[in-house]
């Protein structure tokens, strides 16, 4: 099985009028050469899809085709592909890939994923690719020319031996307009393939070729061989345009829209490639094979529409995918590493590190700005290991703020990295909430006070409101900067004890510190008496006169909470003074409970009731306890 590659993919890209690549021509490279390793044992081809950015390459060992990224990450990966060699980037956007191993041709959509396999039932072993005359053309891997036709409303199928040669092995194959350029051992031939029956219009010895390319107007073809014979030629009589000293051993040629050609050559990783500008014979710029390896034959390919050439180089099994002036610089990531505070007067080490291996001696600016100004500190170039420190030893209090900035160059991008710090001493303050221990009546609004110490710079504080129970939230009730005196208030209504805390968060150079006050609410309570007949003054205090004959009912009125019971007292005054007689605890419905004074009433005796919410036996916590007042009555025939 051939081990050549095709060069048809980015000819036919050429041919629609893309950019091959685009290196500059005059002046010094402005770029970056990366290399990655490949996850490939062996080499076929490469193709490189400008409208996804994708590059496909092939594996003929493994019998697999990867495709990557424009960095190298690999994307996806089609197996079971035994031999696979030639690849082609058609105009419809698909790529082709030959295998001769399966006899076949299989066409993988944008993702890399096969879409569609061609398959031929005679002893046709396809190994190389191009497009020419609305048609896909593959190399017979005994030297033949075979069709697989494009446009019809059939599936097409390989039509071998559409062309017979006279080459002993698969041939290197690209194709322009109606042209169809052939190439094994040291002939070339051209044929035109815009009839049925396709005829060579012109052959010619150009000595060994390993790669064959179209300009993209189709005025050239550009081959590669050894002993410095990469040439352009005429594509109508091939006779020699121009000669280009790229080296004794050409092994790979791309070309841009512009005419800029790019050519590979194997046996050295120095130099492997050389850029000419067009209508020049001297390369204008050289690219090294990074890491080691040397470039493949036929492993040179460009993108379409930018300036990244893509390389296969290896040596053994370890391949690499090169990729020669990439305009995208590499982005500086530099970590600045400062204290969060520095006591006044002690020693503190602020340290960076540039996270991409910047080179050592470009220059950074690093300065330290404070209340008494900015001057420039620590070292003036990126050291060896990207790292720095600088030990600082604060003498005033104040913001202390490093600035590191990198300019960046052609391959790095520029970087400005700002982090500050505070210096000062350490001081504790006093904060203070009032009212702790007051007692207040339900529904009363209190204003509460808190007062701030001195601080280092934060003088905020919040004030919190956690009533008794777990059906409330504790809850922010102000949050305020303190005044000149240190003072900050907040009003709460309230409804059950409750603790205000006052909180200050602290700051650099003053702990924090919580202030509570726990105020005591009682409930409101009362009690009304139920079938009276009338009121009226016995001396000086209003009673409520029932006749003997009727039961009154004392209707108790109270704060609700879940469980609540209201604690109802009845006296009796013997003449004297006032003696209990009876009491119960009655469950509230919402905010009231209902009793009843059922029995023997004695006439003329007095009486008085009240309600009453007593802490821990109403059946909660959440208040203080609280008496209600008295109601007075007494009974009449």
């Amino acid at each position: 099985m051939s081990h050549r590659i095709t060069r048809a993919a980015l000819s036919a890209a050429l041919v629609a009028g893309s950019t091959a690549f685009a290196l500059s021509a005059p002046g010094p490279a402005a770029a970056i050469d990366l290399k990655v390793a490949l996850p490939i044992t062996s080499f076929g081809d490469i193709v490189v899809d400008g409208a996804n950015q994708r590059v496909y390459i092939s594996d003929p060992a493994a019998g697999q085709v990867i495709t990557t990224d424009y960095a190298g990450v690999v994307k996806s990966t089609e197996k079971d592909l035994a031999g696979v060699s030639g690849l082609l980037l058609a105009k419809d956007g698909d790529v082709y890939a030959a295998v001769p191993d399966q006899k076949a041709i299989v066409a993988f959509n944008e993702s890399g994923k096969k879409i569609e396999t061609y398959r031929t039932d005679a002893d046709v072993h396809p190994a190389t690719l191009a497009e020419a005359g609305n048609a896909l053309w593959f190399g017979d891997e005994d030297g033949a020319i075979g069709k697989l036709p494009r446009g019809g409303e059939e599936e097409p199928e390989p039509i071998p031996d559409v062309i017979a040669t006279t080459f002993d092995e698969a041939p290197i194959l690209t194709g322009s307009g109606s042209s169809l350029v052939a190439a094994g051992g040291t002939n070339v031939t051209v044929f035109d393939v815009s009839t049925a029956k396709p005829a060579a219009s012109v052959a010619k010895d150009l000595g060994r070729t390993r790669d064959l390319i179209f300009t993209a107007d189709g005025s050239r073809l550009l081959a590669a061989g050894p002993q410095s014979l990469t040439r352009a030629v005429k594509p109508a009589d091939l006779s020699t345009i121009q000669s280009y000293s790229a080296g004794a051993d050409g092994n790979a040629v791309a070309v841009r829209a512009d005419g800029t050609v790019a050519i590979g050559i194997g046996g050295t990783a120095t130099k492997a490639v050389s850029v000419f500008a067009s209508g020049s014979a001297t390369p204008a710029k050289q690219f090294t094979v990074q890491g080691g390896g040397t470039l493949q034959p036929g492993g040179l390919a460009g993108q379409p529409d930018g300036p990244r050439l893509f390389g296969v180089a290896g040596s053994g099994s370890q391949y690499t995918l090169q990729i020669f002036g990439d305009p995208a610089k590499l982005p500086t990531s530099l970590q600045l590493t400062v204290p969060s505070k520095v006591d006044l007067g002690r020693t503190t080490t602020i340290t960076g590190v540039f996270g991409n291996p910047v080179p050592a001696g470009l220059p950074v600016v690093i300065t330290r700005k404070d209340a008494a100004g900015s001057r420039r500190v620590g070292p003036t170039t990126v050291p060896a290991n990207g790292r720095f420190s600088i030990s600082d030893q604060p003498t005033r209090s104040g913001t202390v703020t490093y600035t590191v900035a990198f300019a960046g160059n052609t391959d790095y991008t520029p970087v400005t990295v700002t982090k500050s710090f505070q210096v000062g001493t350490v001081k504790a303050t006093t904060l203070s909430i009032d009212r702790n221990g007051s007692t207040f009546a339900a529904g009363t609004t209190v204003t509460f006070t808190a007062k701030l110490g001195a601080t280092s710079s934060n003088r905020t504080v919040e004030i919190w409101a956690d009533p008794y129970g777990t059906d409330q939230p504790n809850r922010l009730v102000r949050k305020a900067v303190a005044n000149s005196q240190g003072v900050v208030t907040a009003p709460f209504k309230l409804t059950r004890t409750t603790t205000i805390s006052a909180i200050f968060r602290g700051d650099n150079f003053t702990p924090a510190r919580t202030a509570r006050s726990t105020v005591a609410t009682k409930v409101s309570v009362s009690v009304a008496l139920d079938r009276h007949y009338g009121t009226g003054n016995i001396g000086s205090v209003s009673y409520h006169f029932l006749r003997s004959t009727v039961d009154p009912r004392f209707i108790t009125s109270m704060s609700p909470y879940p469980g609540r019971s209201a604690y109802l007292e009845i006296q009796f005054h013997d003449g004297k003074q006032w003696r209990p007689w009876m009491n119960a605890y009655s469950k509230l419905y919402g905010n009231q409970a209902y009793n009843e004074l059922a029995g023997t009433h004695t006439i003329g005796l007095k009486y008085r009731v009240r309600a009453s919410y007593l802490y821990g036996k109403s059946g909660d916590t959440v208040n203080t306890t609280t008496y209600g007042g008295y109601k007075y009555f007494t009974f009449t025939k």
